[in-house]
């Protein structure tokens, strides 16, 4: 599925609520990464909240709301969350990254059990994580979920 697809199918859901100007650059600037292009894309009409069950952490650099550079930041310090990862939500017992770095096969976006977390530097030692190979992918799995939940 297309970005311009996924935006019509979230928009139809919930409106338009893009990233504010700058943000990601700010984002990239402060953790020093790269963020992927679906990502950014997607970012021009979804700010974070909640989509497909899930509450996902705003997509912000700073704000009274959890955002995605205050939990990255956190992480990196509690369980030596590997650089190149962005924290996008923390389900109940779980957690869900995002790599912004990738070669081989590793996946772009992972959800794994919170007791794995501390493994994300060595992917293919955690206990069966659910992934995604584009945050693109993953974007249309919540749409899925989210259109699954109101039917």
């Amino acid at each position: 599925m297309t970005v311009d697809q996924l935006k019509s199918r979230y928009i139809e859901l919930f409106g338009d609520e893009p990233t504010s100007d700058g943000v990601l650059d700010q984002i990239e600037t402060q953790l020093d990464v790269n963020i992927p292009s679906d990502f950014r894309d997607i970012s021009g009409f979804y700010s974070g909240g909640t989509v497909g069950g899930i509450s996902h952490h705003a997509i912000a650099a700073e704000g009274p709301a959890t955002n995605i550079v205050s939990e990255t930041i956190r992480l990196r310090k509690s369980i030596d969350l590997p650089r190149s990862m962005l924290v996008l939500a923390e389900p109940p017992e779980s957690l869900i990254v995002l790599a912004t770095e990738r070669s081989g096969t590793h996946p772009a976006v992972i959800w794994l059990d919170s007791s794995d977390a501390s493994n994300l530097s060595k992917i293919e030692s955690l206990h069966k994580p659910q992934t995604w190979s584009s945050y693109a992918e993953f974007f249309e799995f919540l749409l899925d979920r989210e259109a699954e939940e109101r039917s």
